[in-house]
């Protein structure tokens, strides 16, 4: 196999995500079995391995933490602008290139419960 570049390796590992739903389903019911995210996690490491030999399980998850941080920050600018109703000119474009790659996870996001100091 011919080695991937950065974005492509990239685009594939989050290809290779997408079809492992009990790692971002949160609603289905394999997102709570530990057995089968383990299995998950294993395939994703393979994956891993092929760009980084020294890849672990933890490096995997801490790769996606931060591809989902990053995704969450431009979703919720999209969605900031949207609300603003100043009309279609003003909404958001994402910069970040993988955005659209990961749009199957924004009806995953669970809204954090706001705390009123009030």
């Amino acid at each position: 196999m011919a080695t991937l570049n950065k974005t492509e390796f990239i685009t594939e590992f989050i290809e290779l995500y997408r079809q492992l739903p009990c790692l971002w389903k949160v609603k289905g019911k394999s997102y709570s079995n530990r057995h089968e995210k383990n299995k998950a996690y294993g395939k994703l490491l393979s994956f891993y391995k092929t760009g980084d030999e020294n890849a672990t399980v933890d490096s995997v998850k801490n790769k996606i933490n931060n591809l989902r941080s990053a995704f969450r920050k431009e979703l919720k600018k999209v969605r900031k602008s949207k609300r603003s109703g100043e009309g279609s000119d003003s909404v958001y474009e994402p910069t970040l290139w993988y955005f659209n790659l990961l749009l199957f996870t924004a009806d995953q996001e669970k809204p954090r419960n706001s705390v009123s100091y009030i």
